[in-house]
């Protein structure tokens, strides 16, 4: 008898016990999460910007001009730079998903425009741009700041944040247009219309130094990066 009554009186105490002790502290959620979730950043697909692989780098954004000279040295050395150059256009056009929009012209002494509005870059437009491509033959001089100032305008047309567009020049050669070799004008004329201030990446395909230089200034004065392709 007096055992059971020790062991009554234990129980009492340990449910006064454990009373006690969960009147004291605090209810917590499980894993102590705050309220909402643990996510803190976005989600949103629309968040993530498109990505292309563009002779071998990667550019990042939702909007891309091309712009490309298909000036008579571009068919030069068996067209082996001009086909490169064609495969390379190809494969960042297939990487586009049909969020984002696509812009394509080919610049000599004349331009030559694929469409004149940026436009989404769904199965449709992408086969139509790469038969554009396919029916370009390269021919003339090389008027650069003509082609880059008719690329702007057409992705001003875009509908998407002016930070997320990018224009992309592509060429082996200084400017050459008119009898005019000067490449200062060519700076001047293009920083004057990227006035609403575009990103213009640039890439160089050769080693003509003054094509050099002049590519890499058009890109360091236009929120750009340079590119050599050998």
């Amino acid at each position: 008898m007096r055992v059971l009554v020790l062991f009554l009186s234990c129980v009492v105490l340990l449910a006064l016990v454990l009373t006690l002790v969960g009147a004291d502290s605090p209810q917590r959620r499980p894993l102590d999460l705050p309220s909402g979730g643990g996510a803190d950043g976005p989600t949103d697909d629309e968040d993530i910007p498109e990505s292309i692989q563009f002779y071998g780098r990667i550019y990042e954004g939702d909007a891309f001009m091309f712009v490309v000279d298909f000036s008579g040295s571009m068919g030069r050395a068996d067209g082996d730079k001009w086909n490169d150059l064609l495969h390379e256009l190809v494969k960042a056009i297939d990487e586009l998903s049909s969020e984002a929009e696509l812009g394509l012209l080919a610049f000599s002494d004349r331009i030559e425009i694929w469409n004149p509005e940026m436009i989404a870059a769904g199965l449709n437009a992408c086969t139509s741009a790469k038969e554009f491509l396919g029916q370009l033959v390269p021919g003339g001089t090389t008027c650069i700041s003509t082609g880059v100032v008719a690329g702007l305008k057409i992705l001003r047309t875009s509908t998407l944040d002016i930070d997320s567009r990018r224009l992309i020049l592509i060429g082996d050669g200084a400017h050459y247009c008119q009898g005019q070799s000067d490449s200062e004008p060519v700076e001047q004329d293009i920083h004057h219309g990227n006035w609403d201030r575009h990103h213009i990446y640039t890439v160089f395909i050769g080693s003509w130094q003054k094509g050099i230089e002049l590519f890499t200034h058009i890109a360091r004065q236009n929120r750009g990066q340079f590119r050599i392709v050998q």
